[in-house]
């Protein structure tokens, strides 16, 4: 089975990888992508700080921090060498143990070994892989700040093993407190000892050291080489034979399964045929004393075939020649490199700890984004190599170029890490494929699938939106709470999530409710229609026909869009819902308006509900509501609109102030669909100096107890009834008469008759009507 065939094979919940080489431009082209296509979710890769530093040089490396996670782990003394891929689901795993490195080379241009080991048939192996991952939480020689990782990945493995049977036959070795020829030589003793070794590596001590080791470890002599005839992968100082050893190995040709097909060998496997049996060993190990026997982290299948006492078939070969540069291992530390740092953002705060090389004190701090590098500061680093840095408005770069690299400069000293975005984390793990709907959204690189996709999946379960821990802008009205916190994301820095925002399970992490607040502040960003910029964003190689298959595409996830908006808003509006949520509903509908330009009559629609919904105009979300107030009655046909909108204003105890600090520029999107040519600053006047029908009523009743009219009432006075109205300011005891309402009622309080529906609405709109030849007055707002 190809392991890219794995990948893509089923949902996993959580992907891990270890490498010691890393090519990020291969995994987030090639792994990554089938990982998303298959509906994988979590996805880590814990690397040695050599393959960390390889993939901080990919510029075209983009997700890194973001769409998954990067583990430095540095391994005192050697390096951090084993290959093993972790794919979990809710009920099954498996585990792949390979030579090869998370690259190009390693997943398919080298000639490498993988072993695919399930719990069905290989218990034992997933039990020691457990173990693996355990100990490097525990091992003095591990420096990382994946332990929580790690440790999860072993209770995934163990629990995928519950009820699987054990034969033993199938294990897994590594080099995590013991040495991987420590085990081997123990197994051969138990299969009688060791006759014959014949080891498959591309490097080898040039001194012989490790071979002569493990010939005194199994008391075994009879080694032989395997000389691979397409030649070995060549690694930065390494040998691929053991030249400069005292004692010659019998080079051999082992043809199967390692014919050549002219890649380059990369693959490691040990044969130990035994008096009783055969020892398979296979992974990660070289033929080195680093990797036989310390100080490297490696980890390797070991098969233990009793009773079989035939091996590969070989024939005699030459050993290779010795070519310039064959004089050190492919593992020898590189002196003076580039430090590796791990790092994690989190509500405008980078925390993070130089794994290598030690490092302490004073430092200059960077972030490097794919579009600038901005200078953070001073920043203190502890003994422990530890530091923080206040890095407000920081995540939206990561949301909009991907990935961040932290770097340190101290001295001659340079250190540098990718940085964790903890939303990004915690949104992959909450809700699942979803994610990278979210991240586009986020970034402002949505298409019209995104969004339909992100509007499907609130409908399916309006409790997933972004709600406010605190709502009053959105809330029933029957009690006045604290106005809800709009959190921009220009405002997200260190404790600048105020009071934050809760997820459907009552709250979660300080990282989800940062995930939420930043989701939330998306919908208010604009961003214009897709292809705004017409026939100069088509793909140059696109022909006419691709053109209009994408625009029928585009069509059809825009009506998607609507269709599933239009029946998500009535449970953000519901008074009933625990959805409700009219602020969100507001930035939402600009949200959808900006991208998918529906009809204006639709949008007046929609707005129209909302503001009736809207029950405070206090807090950071009221900059939005307000100024779709003003735009909503500065467009509106109907007369009175000025008096309209005061009258709404007031009925939520708006302060009118406020006004003036009030522009359309929060509301590009309303203003484009719905024409406004409003001059903002003329109708907030016109606010301030109208009246409502409320107002006027109440004008009127005092006009009639001081027996003159002080000011113009200019609705009422245009009312057919003013005659009447008029002759009692005159007669005060006409007023007896009238029915004069703080709360309309539904029905005439003399004939007991519902009002027909013109009178409720003259009632509320006019303040004034009639029913049973008296004249009705309604003095509310």
């Amino acid at each position: 089975m190809d392991p890219l065939d794995l990948v893509s094979a089923a949902p996993w919940r959580s992907t891990a990888f270890t490498t010691y080489a890393l090519s990020l431009s291969f995994f987030e082209a090639v792994v990554l992508d089938r990982l998303i296509r298959g509906g994988g979710q979590s996805a880590l890769i814990l690397a040695d700080p050599e393959g960390v530093r390889a993939g901080l040089s990919e510029q075209g490396a983009r997700r890194a921090g973001r769409d998954y996670e990067i583990e430095p782990v540095a391994c005192v003394g050697g390096v951090f060498h084993p290959k093993l891929s972790v794919f979990a689901g809710i009920d099954d795993a498996h585990l792949l143990v390979s030579s090869g490195n998370l690259t190009f080379g390693g997943w398919g241009g080298n000639l490498e070994l993988t072993e695919h080991l399930h719990p069905s048939f290989a218990a034992d192996a997933f039990d020691d892989a457990a173990d693996f991952f355990e100990l490097l939480t525990l091992s003095d020689r591990i420096r990382s700040e994946a332990g929580t990782a790690c440790l999860k990945l072993a209770d995934t493995l163990r629990r995928a093993t519950r009820g699987a049977s054990r034969t033993g036959n199938i294990r897994l070795v590594h080099s995590v407190g013991e040495s991987i020829a420590g085990d081997v030589a123990r197994f051969a003793d138990e299969l009688g000892g060791a006759r014959r070794i014949t080891i498959v590596s591309p490097y080898h001590d040039i001194d012989g050291r490790g071979l002569n080791a493990l010939a005194k470890a199994t008391a075994c002599e009879d080694i032989l080489l395997h000389a691979h005839p397409d030649g070995t992968v060549r690694g930065t100082g390494s040998n691929n034979w053991p030249f400069e050893a005292r004692r010659a190995r019998q080079a051999v040709n082992v043809a199967m399964p390692f014919a050549a097909d002219k890649r380059p060998l990369h693959a490691k496997s040990i044969e130990i045929l035994c008096r009783r049996g055969r020892l398979v060993i296979s992974g990660s190990a070289n033929g080195t004393h680093a990797g036989l026997f310390g100080p490297n982290v490696e980890a390797s299948v070991l098969r233990v075939q009793r009773d079989v006492l035939v091996g590969w078939d070989w024939s005699p070969a030459d050993a290779p020649e010795r070519l310039v540069g064959d004089a050190e291992d492919e593992d020898a530390d590189s002196e003076g490199a580039i430090g590796i740092i791990r790092a994690a953002l989190e509500a405008g705060k980078i925390e993070g700890r130089v794994l290598s090389p030690s490092m302490k004190g004073r430092a200059k701090a960077f972030v490097r984004s794919v579009r600038k590098i901005r200078a953070l500061g001073w920043v203190v680093i502890d003994q422990d190599g530890r530091f923080n840095i206040d890095a407000p408005s920081l995540e939206q770069d990561a949301w909009e170029s991907g990935r961040l690299v932290v770097r340190l400069e101290q001295d001659a000293k340079i250190a540098e890490g990718f940085v964790s975005i903890a939303a990004a984390s915690e949104l992959i793990r909450r809700v699942g494929p979803i994610a990278t709907r979210i991240f586009a959204i986020l970034g402002g690189s949505d298409t019209p699938a995104d969004v339909a996709a992100m509007l499907a999946w609130f409908r399916e379960d309006p409790d997933r939106l972004p709600r406010a821990a605190k709502q009053s802008g959105g809330g029933t009205g029957e009690q006045a709470e604290e106005p809800a916190t709009f959190v921009h994301t220009i405002s997200l820095h260190a404790g600048g999530t105020g009071q934050g925002y809760d997820s459907v399970d009552g709250g979660g992490s300080a990282a989800w409710r940062n995930a939420m607040a930043l989701l939330r502040s998306a919908f208010s960003v604009a961003r214009g229609p897709w292809n705004a910029g017409g026939e100069a964003d088509d793909d140059d190689d696109e022909d006419q026909s691709d053109r209009e298959k994408r625009a029928r595409q585009q069509d059809q996830h825009n009506a998607k869009s609507l269709e599933h908006f239009e029946a998500l808003l009535p449970r953000m509006l519901d008074a009933a819902s625990p959805a409700r949520d009219p602020l969100l509903a507001l930035a939402m509908t600009h949200f959808v308006t900006d991208r998918v330009r529906p009809p204006a009559a639709k949008v007046r629609v929609w707005i129209a509900q909302i503001l009736s919904a809207i029950t405070s105009y206090a807090g950071l979300e009221a900059e939005q509501a307000l100024a779709t107030l003003l735009l909503y009655y500065g467009t509106d046909s109907l007369p009175n609109r000025a008096a309209r909108a005061r009258r709404t204003l007031l009925a939520r105890e708006a302060d009118l102030s406020s006004l003036d600090a009030i522009t359309l520029q929060s509301v590009p999107a309303f203003c484009q669909v719905l024409g406004s040519t409003l001059d903002v600053a003329t109708f907030r006047k016109d606010i301030r100096a109208a009246q409502t029908i409320g107002e006027e009523v109440r004008a009127y009743l005092a006009a009639v107890s001081a027996g003159r009219l002080a000011v113009e009432l200019p609705t009422l006075t245009k009312s057919l009834h003013w005659p009447r109205l008029s002759k009692a300011i005159g007669e005060p005891g006409i007023l007896d008469s009238f029915f004069i309402f703080a709360v309309p009622p539904k029905s005439c309080p003399r004939c007991s008759m519902q009002f027909p529906s013109a009178v409720a609405e003259d009632l509320r709109r006019m303040g004034i009507s009639t029913c049973c030849g008296r004249i009705m007055l309604n003095r509310a707002l």
